[in-house]
């Protein structure tokens, strides 16, 4: 029934004013990420730790989500960043930049609200500080920008090796983080201001592991994204069919054992292979997520792409939306829930989010030209407001 009212049978999505392919794989994305974000927003910010695994069914979805989830998606957003904002530098209006950095600019203000009220894991103000190198290489030729997303691939993967030999030779994790954590996880349980205050005064150590992490190689992702965008990989994805088979085949060589050896770590009781298993997951994680493209690109009318294909045309509405249900249900000033579900029914509870967010995009589309947040962004980057509601 859900299924008929978000994806009619008769519904196209291969052709139409937008691309389907990206708006499938950002749908594809948002359920991902909701996942990921789940075990902070709802449970700890220890993240997903074998302290949450108290039965059978707990352990197997623990390892899905870190062996085919955790850093995939990020990177997987982070790729459709790069393309989508390539389409507006290249604006026949001449104003492509100008708009482009205005359109940074909003995503870093609402970044900064979003980890401050939401969810300290925020992306977006990551997003708007690295999008500020991809005019320069959307300058030049498409060898650079191979050459600069192999070049902070290796930068992001030489951190990782030090985040990873570090943790060994330094044995137990840190009781600083162990602490902060826990002060987070009581702050969430309070007020929306004492939630705040605790995210803010945290926010720049976060911003230092994202940098450490995952900065390097979200650019990496910007920059083939932008290639992918200047090449129009995604709107004629069966001109590509050669190289979605290699990255096929170099996900299932690299990124799926990479990820369940990152799984096997991370979820283990020893907390330096927990940071070992982190590092080496984001390490592989490139290849998992070319793997996901390359299977949305050869099977485009898939059931669950047609079915995240309405939560990707609005995908900021959705990724802020995620963090706004799940606080609703449990932070301090919604339900409550925080850590009271175990780790299977917050999962069951985290798939109802994302399937109600879809089933909002679907009938949101149907009356407006554009989710709200989307349609606010597209006003302020652009500086004039464009019609919402659709003609009858």
């Amino acid at each position: 029934m859900i299924w008929n009212m978000i994806v009619p049978k008769e519904t196209v999505l291969v052709q139409g004013e937008r691309q389907a392919l990206p708006d499938q794989l950002r749908g594809l994305a948002l359920l991902g990420i909701v996942f990921v974000n789940m075990p902070y927003l709802a449970m700890t910010h220890g993240g997903l730790t074998p302290a949450l695994v108290v039965s059978g069914l707990d352990g197997v979805l623990a390892w899905l989500i870190v062996a085919l989830a955790q850093g995939k998606f990020y990177l997987l957003f982070s790729f459709l960043f790069g393309y989508s904002l390539t389409l507006l530098l290249q604006s026949r209006r001449g104003d492509g930049l100008r708009r482009y950095r205005r359109r940074l600019l909003a995503l870093g203000v609402l970044g900064l609200l979003h980890a401050a009220l939401l969810f300290i894991g925020d992306i977006l103000l990551s997003y708007a500080v690295l999008g500020l190198a991809l005019p320069w290489f959307a300058a030049r030729r498409t060898r650079t920008a191979l050459r600069g997303a192999a070049a902070t691939y290796v930068m992001g993967a030489g951190l990782l090796a030090l985040v990873a030999l570090g943790s060994l030779a330094a044995g137990p994790g840190s009781a600083g983080f162990v602490e902060d954590a826990a002060a987070l996880d009581r702050a969430v349980q309070g007020g929306v201001l004492e939630a705040a205050r605790a995210r803010l005064a945290a926010l720049p150590g976060v911003l230092l592991t994202l940098g450490i992490l995952n900065w390097s190689l979200a650019l990496s992702m910007f920059l083939l994204g932008l290639v992918a965008g200047r090449l129009g990989v995604l709107r004629r994805p069966e001109r590509y069919r050669p190289l979605w088979r290699r990255l096929l085949l170099l996900g299932a060589v690299v990124g799926l054992p990479g990820g369940a050896a990152s799984a096997w770590l991370t979820l283990s009781s020893d907390s330096a292979q927990q940071v070992l298993g982190v590092a080496l997951g984001f390490l592989t994680a490139p290849a998992l997520t070319g793997a996901y493209v390359a299977l949305a690109a050869l099977n485009p009318a898939a059931r669950l792409l047609r079915l995240a294909a309405p939560a990707g045309r609005m995908s900021l509405t959705g990724y802020l939306g995620e963090s706004l249900l799940l606080g609703l249900l449990f932070a301090g000033w919604g339900l409550g829930w925080y850590g009271g579900l175990s780790l299977s029914l917050t999962v069951l509870v985290t798939l109802g989010v994302w399937l109600a967010l879809d089933l909002f995009a679907h009938l949101w589309l149907r009356h407006f030209t554009a989710g709200p947040f989307e349609w606010l962004l597209r006003a302020w980057t652009n500086g004039r407001w464009s019609p919402l509601r659709r003609r009858p």
